[in-house]
């Protein structure tokens, strides 16, 4: 079995710069690739590779079944073999793949590999900045899949109006005009294609995509008419019973995707460059960093990684140490590289070096599958000396995980202080649930040092201390997806992948701010309540 793996790239030298334009240029993403032709042995040998994967190396499954519920990879196997052997389509058997990759890559990261990562991986491969047990030209052929689910399988659906479940019944919620009748606001929904609501919800779980949903389908009792039915699938018969108890039956037209919701949600209008910094008051500052990394560039060269603290630092020195209140907002930040906070996020701010220790965890047998160069590509980059790591030894296992099938790390980090940032007031880091990987470690290292206050609510989880999240090379179809193979322990004991970073201070539910300006930062309830906080020292506590 072949476990391939790819994550992390280091800084390119000068003289390979013009040998990475060239290869780019002649790499262009419009290459063809090879339509797989799949055997029913071919597809269920993918699906029994990926069982036995997370038998051996998910550190996972056992416990998001145990703490969330989720169904047992184990328990159906048998289903899902039996769907890859009867699937007709490639379309078709990537949908039961990834229906049962929710199984076995349960947490963190995952999905399958995008198009550009696998351009970067391949660019990589060819440069030597990676050393990995997968070949080039198995990249390459692996952008059928991305290529193939790319705008192409949504399952969703909506009619041209609304509906809403009361009582046990489907109601419109919009009047509706249809061949010169209007279907009025209120109407019952009685029959679907000649079968009550209730047979028609029986229906889609069984002959449509929906099928393969491994999870259980309660939550399609709230809704009606929201599954594309594939193939030459135009809409639904509906019998309406109309408020005036008369009945009307027409066909309904299905619309692509999810309905609109009555009331839109807002979502934060954000500032072009990725790193924005305002005054908000004379004595309160405000930083918003969109990612961890500004783009795929900086991946490749990661001097990049300091421009926005360049900006940052600009910005304080402006200000001449005025403020009092330093907010770092990385609300909705999905991530990035490590090196970016640490840079410029973390050591700017350090009056003397700090050490902590972080603890994780990964399953004996994933290590032993490790050839020595993807062990150490996938840990450079999350461990090695550029990651201000120190050492790393391993140590007893937890109680509650066996000796005979995990081996734990720890690993401990010293960051020296780096030319200080023009500030000596108080920092708070406002985080939310979709902060997630690198944003997480960043939440998660604040939380260890102490040197400023995390405000806001849980994050997603992601942070990683010994090793990358691997990849998965499926060996007959070529898939490759992203898989999460460490566990790490949050300083109260948690598993991180399970729970996310905890705030300092927790804050209620609020609506974001509708843009990244002055005036609706001010508006956010979160903030205020930061500006409004007597500035109690910084939490001291570091673990």
């Amino acid at each position: 079995m072949k476990y391939g793996t790819l994550n992390t790239y280091r800084r390119l030298a000068a003289p390979l710069v013009v040998a990475f334009a060239l290869l780019l240029l002649l790499s262009g993403s419009g290459c063809r690739v090879k339509t797989p032709e799949l055997s029913s042995e071919d597809r269920k040998s993918d699906i029994q590779f990926m069982a036995d994967w997370a038998r051996d190396c998910s550190p996972f499954v056992e416990l998001t079944q145990k703490h969330h519920g989720t169904p047992s990879y184990e328990d159906l196997l048998p289903k899902y073999l039996e769907y890859a052997e009867q699937a007709e389509t490639n379309e078709e058997f990537y949908r039961v793949v990834s229906e049962y990759y929710k199984l076995v890559c349960t947490t963190g990261h995952g999905g399958l590999a995008g198009e550009d990562d696998l351009w970067l991986g391949r660019i990589a491969l060819l440069l030597g900045i990676v050393d990995a047990d997968i070949k080039i030209s198995e990249l390459t052929a692996a952008m059928y899949w991305p290529r193939l689910v790319h705008g192409r399988l949504s399952t969703r659906a909506h009619p041209p109006f609304r509906i809403t479940h009361k009582d046990g019944k489907y109601l419109t919620d919009d009047d509706w005009e249809v061949d010169g009748v209007t279907v009025p606001r209120g109407s019952q929904i009685v029959k679907v294609d000649g079968m009550s609501c209730s047979d028609y919800l029986d229906f889609i779980k069984e002959n449509t995509p929906l099928r393969y949903d491994p999870f259980p389908k309660d939550w399609t009792e709230q809704y009606l008419l929201i599954i594309d039915e594939g193939g030459e699938f135009k809409g639904w018969q509906v019998e309406f019973l109309l408020p005036d108890e008369s009945t009307h039956s027409a066909f309904v037209p299905k619309l692509d995707g999810l309905p609109a919701p009555k009331e839109e949600p807002i979502h934060t209008a954000e500032a072009p460059d990725n790193c924005t910094c305002i005054e908000l008051t004379d004595e309160v500052a405000y930083v918003r960093i969109k990612s961890m990394i500004p783009t795929v560039w900086g991946v490749l060269f990661p001097h990049l990684l300091r421009k926005d603290g360049k900006v940052i630092r600009k910005f304080l020195e402006k200000a001449d140490g005025k403020y009092r209140k330093l907010i770092i907002d990385v609300r909705r930040n999905a991530g990035g590289i490590p090196r970016y906070f640490y840079e410029n996020l973390i050591r700017p701010f350090l009056d003397e070096p700090v050490t902590y220790d972080q603890v994780a965890g990964i399953r004996r047998k994933y290590r032993d599958k490790l050839d020595k160069r993807s062990l150490k590509t996938l840990t450079k980059g999350v461990s090695g000396k550029k990651q201000h790591v120190i050492s790393t030894e391993e140590i007893d296992a937890p109680e509650g995980f066996d000796p005979k099938e995990w081996v734990f790390y720890r690993i401990t980090r010293r960051l020296e202080p780096r030319k200080r940032y023009d500030f000596d007031g108080a920092v708070y880091v406002l985080i939310d649930r979709p902060a997630f990987s690198a944003t997480d470690d960043f939440a998660n290292a604040v939380k260890r040092i102490g040197f400023a206050k995390l405000v806001g609510r849980n994050t997603s989880g992601g942070c990683a201390a010994y090793i990358a999240p691997s990849f998965i090379k499926l060996p007959a179809s070529g898939m490759i997806f992203r898989a999460e193979t460490e566990l790490v322990i949050n300083p109260d004991g948690r598993v991180n992948e399970l729970n996310g970073t905890p705030p300092d201070i927790e804050f209620e539910p609020a609506d974001p701010p509708k843009s990244i300006t002055k005036e609706d930062l001010l508006n956010d309830e979160w903030i205020q309540k930061i500006i409004a906080d007597p500035q109690s020292p910084p939490p001291t506590d570091g673990g």
